[in-house]
């Protein structure tokens, strides 16, 4: 039985909105955790943001505006971002 693209839209569209509740849910919840001992707050917060990112039209669209504004704030990011891309091609 074949699915409607009308249903498939929906489907990707509501697994799009639970991803994004759901990078944004971890970032607060990293906010929360800072205080506490031990390093746990930004590595919440940073897997937050990559599935933000890689779900969210808008928050690529500030991360670019951001990158292109403040390029030494960036210089780790892109670091990792080359080695993963390096890791990919690899592969």
């Amino acid at each position: 039985m074949a699915r409607s693209t009308a249903a498939t839209l929906s489907l990707a569209r509501m697994r799009q909105i639970v991803l994004i509740g759901m990078g944004w849910t971890i970032i607060a919840v990293g906010f929360l955790v800072v205080p506490l001992p031990g390093p746990f707050g930004l590595p919440l917060m940073l897997v937050g943001g990559v599935i933000l990112l890689r779900n969210s039209d808008d928050a690529k669209r500030l991360f670019v505006r951001m990158k292109r504004r403040f390029p030494r704030l960036f210089v780790p990011v892109e670091r990792v971002r080359d080695r993963l891309r390096r890791r990919r091609r690899a592969v």
